[in-house]
């Protein structure tokens, strides 16, 4: 499985953020180890400091004392009270910080019992130096001498004197003072000596209590040392191990940034590459367009060319008086170049649609025309094929609607055509109706339903794309492009609406397409020429026919010539323009595509060089193409209008009505007789549709109708007598078609019934039966349309 260029890259920058990601964390984890190492380092050890304390204060607490012995002063001996009442609070400080150190633990226990014992001493001594006993009798002492003075007025000496006086009358007890100081001397010297040996204890006891704090601090030192050498040790191997992390990181890193910037520079080349080569491809693919369109117009031109000639030719060839033989084969002639039309209508008309060249161009037009159209296009057909066309407007609909009414029956074409294709011995059916938006727009509802194959229901959205049929063999059994329902789609959408399909196989095919419509003017409908009535003008005229292939220039000479309008004709456009430069023409015919000089080269030549503007000499293009682009080019060059291939003498003749410069008063339109309102058996709109209003043709096709019936349902009876099953339903056959172009239904449904007979369900009485009906009807149709045949003599 081959990973594309952004995956790549996307999976690089995905592992480069996480190699970044991770070099943070990880350089963010070393950074706070060796933080936390400074920090640490920055800290002295708790433990330290407090035993440094302690041993400050032991000092303090013994210098008070020794001052206080000395100066007897209660300021010095404060110092003293204030240390040692802080000394159990230090102690359990120092016990706290070392609680993980046991060594360090029975340490402070001697240092506690040291110091209590230093206390104590201390206390002793100042008990002792507060011993007040000779000061006491001191204080007794002078307090006699002071009662022996005032009974010795003469005696001022000084204190020893009065004490030591040897008057003996005033002399105070010697004996007894003597003995007095002998004891306090004994006593000051107990003190003394208990001072002493306090003092001695004392100091014993703080020496060792120093060398322990000593030995204590010194041995805190140099842990103090070991913890810092080794948090350095710690901290150098941490910062060395995140220099290589960031280091390795920093490689790692560079080398996908590296990696990246080729693969970017690798894609951007390539990008500039394929960049250069979708140019190419869009210049080629361009190129192909404009080749495809020269193509389809080359096509066009290469294929319209025969067929205008077949499907010209064979119209005018029915103009002609031929025995029911020929006439049959001219009719498949023309019914053929029919279908040929189409196929290549549908190829060329799916080329517009794929290039979005087709815009809609709406008119007023009847719907009901445009139906009948249709049935009339397609009813020989479904006749051959026993199948019953027939279609329904409703009453809603309006009578006149405002839309592309080409489009419409082109939908229509499609559609019916399918149904008719694809069903035998069945039913189409075709309706309009609406869904009213506001009083002038709606929603057009076309529905076209058949008793037909069927389509399978997994091919009902694929059957509506580009060349495609249900089954590979369907082309070749029923023929077709497989574009029908495709354009029809492109057809449907182009006018905003939609397509649905319901169809099960061998139960029918039902096709509802909704197309926005709006209601048409009865007034601004275009004005319909039933029959080509040539008026005097055309054959004042002289034309100028000019293309390059014999068949087309003899279709316009055969048409012409009917018409007796003067003409010339030239081969190519060098031909004309020495034509145009020595006659005088009231219009030209130019074949767009030509050898040495083409139509639109010509048509300059004309304008430019020699003058002829498009009021003096109108100018007719002629091609197969005829998109709105085409026209407008056409337009640019001179040409006044244009003229579709293939075309019908009907569109020549408006196209000549249209430039002719006198005026014309349109031939009013020939009365179509309608049966009465109490004959509704019969219809002959139809038949007079067909005929384009011609009455002899109508009435030509109504005696030969009653004529060909009436003989036909003899041999019926007949065949009916002689029990021959199988000649009656083929009789009945070949005279049910007629019936169809009269409106006769009930005649045609007895006909259809007899064809479709069978003998092993019904006995030969039912035939006879429906033989007799038959004759019976016809009988009272004949009565009809031989009153219209006189009525019509009558005219």
């Amino acid at each position: 499985m081959k990973i594309s260029l952004q995956a790549k890259i996307g999976m690089l920058m995905t592992l480069a953020i996480l190699i970044i990601s991770a070099t943070g964390y990880l350089s963010f984890r070393s950074l706070s180890s060796i933080v936390s190492s400074i920090q640490v380092k920055s800290k002295p050890d708790m433990r330290l400091l407090i035993i440094r304390e302690l041993t400050s204060d032991l000092e303090k607490a013994e210098n008070s004392v020794r001052m206080f012995i000395h100066t007897r002063n209660q300021k010095d001996i404060r110092p003293y009270y204030s240390t040692i009442a802080l000394f159990d609070s230090k102690i359990e400080r120092l016990h706290d910080a070392s609680l993980n150190d046991t060594v360090l633990l029975n340490q402070i226990d001697t240092i506690r019992s040291l110091m209590e014992e230093n206390i104590v001493n201390w206390n002793l001594m100042l008990t002792l130096y507060h011993n007040d006993s000779v000061d006491n009798y001191i204080r007794k002492l002078s307090a006699r001498m002071a009662v022996a003075a005032s009974n010795d007025k003469d005696n001022e000496g000084s204190i020893l004197r009065r004490v030591f006086g040897k008057k003996t009358e005033s002399t105070l007890d010697q004996n007894k003072i003597i003995q007095d100081l002998n004891l306090i001397e004994k006593q000051d010297s107990i003190k003394n000596t208990r001072l002493l040996a306090a003092e001695a204890h004392l100091a014993s006891t703080g020496n060792e209590i120093r060398e322990r704090f000593y030995m204590l601090i010194a041995k805190m030192e140099d842990e103090v040392n070991n913890s810092l050498k080794s948090n350095a040790k710690a901290a150098d191997q941490l910062a060395l191990n995140t220099y290589r992390w960031l280091a390795g990181f920093t490689f790692l890193g560079s080398l996908l940034v590296i990696v990246v910037l080729i693969i970017v520079a690798r894609y951007v080349h390539k990008t500039r590459d394929y960049q250069k080569a979708l140019i190419r491809s869009k210049e080629e693919t361009e190129k192909l367009a404009q080749m495809r369109e020269q193509f389809m117009a080359n096509m066009s031109h290469e294929i319209r060319t025969p067929v205008n000639a077949i499907y010209g030719f064979s119209e005018q060839l029915l103009y002609r008086s031929f025995d029911d033989k020929n006439r049959q084969i001219l009719q498949i002639i023309k019914s053929s170049s029919d279908h040929l039309v189409k196929l290549v209508n549908d190829i060329l008309d799916f080329s517009k649609l794929q290039a979005g060249k087709i815009v809609l161009e709406p008119v007023h037009f009847e719907i009901k025309r445009a139906f009948e159209e249709v049935q009339l296009l397609f009813e020989n057909r479904s006749i051959e094929k026993n199948t019953r066309l027939y279609y329904n407007i409703t009453e809603s609909t309006p009578p006149v609607l405002y839309g592309d009414s080409y489009r419409l029956k082109q939908i229509l074409f499609n559609l019916v055509g399918n149904s008719v294709k694809f069903t035998a011995e069945g039913e189409i059916f075709f309706s309009a109706d609406i869904a009213r938006k506001s009083a002038d727009r709606f929603n057009l509802i076309l529905k076209v339903s058949d008793t037909g194959i069927g389509i399978k229901e997994d091919m009902h959205n694929k059957v509506f794309e580009d060349f495609t049929q249900e089954e590979n063999d369907t082309s070749k059994k029923y023929g077709g492009t497989g574009l029908g329902l495709s354009i029809v789609k492109k057809l449907v959408e182009l006018h905003g609406g939609n397509i649905s399909l319901e169809s099960k196989k061998n139960k029918g095919t039902h096709i509802t397409c909704i197309l926005p419509y709006a209601k048409g003017n009865a007034k601004q409908l275009p004005a319909l020429i039933p029959s080509l009535r040539i008026p005097d003008q055309f054959k004042k005229l002289k034309i100028l026919i000019v293309d390059d292939e014999a068949y087309n220039r003899l279709l316009f000479k055969t048409i012409l010539d009917r018409w007796k309008v003067q003409y010339d004709e030239a081969g190519d456009g060098q031909a004309a323009i020495e034509l145009v430069t020595t006659n005088r023409y009231d219009m030209v015919f130019m074949d767009l595509r030509m050898p040495r000089l083409d139509g639109l080269k010509s048509t300059v030549f004309i304008r430019q060089e020699l003058k002829r503007s498009e009021a003096e000499l109108p100018v007719i293009g002629i091609s197969a193409t005829h998109t709105a682009e085409d026209i407008q080019k056409y337009r640019k060059v001179g040409m006044n209008t244009f003229l579709a291939k293939p075309f019908t003498e009907k569109m020549l003749f408006d196209i000549m009505l249209s430039l002719v410069k006198e005026d014309y008063k349109e031939p009013a339109l020939p009365e179509v007789q309608v049966l009465p309102e109490n004959d509704p058996e019969i219809d002959l709109t139809g038949l007079y549709h067909l005929a384009n209003h011609d009455k002899p043709f109508v009435h030509v096709m109504l005696v030969q109708f009653i004529e060909s019936t009436e003989k036909g349902l003899m041999e019926i009876l007949e065949s009916v007598e002689k029990g021959e099953v199988t000649k009656a339903a083929d009789t009945a056959h070949k005279i049910s078609a007629p019936c169809i172009h009269i409106g006769a239904k009930v005649l045609y449904s007895y006909l259809k019934s007899i064809e479709k007979f069978n003998n092993q369900q019904n006995g030969p009485d039912e035939l006879k039966k429906l033989s007799m009906e038959s004759k019976k009807e016809f009988d009272m149709l004949k009565n009809i349309l031989q009153a219209h045949l006189l009525k019509m003599s009558e005219q």
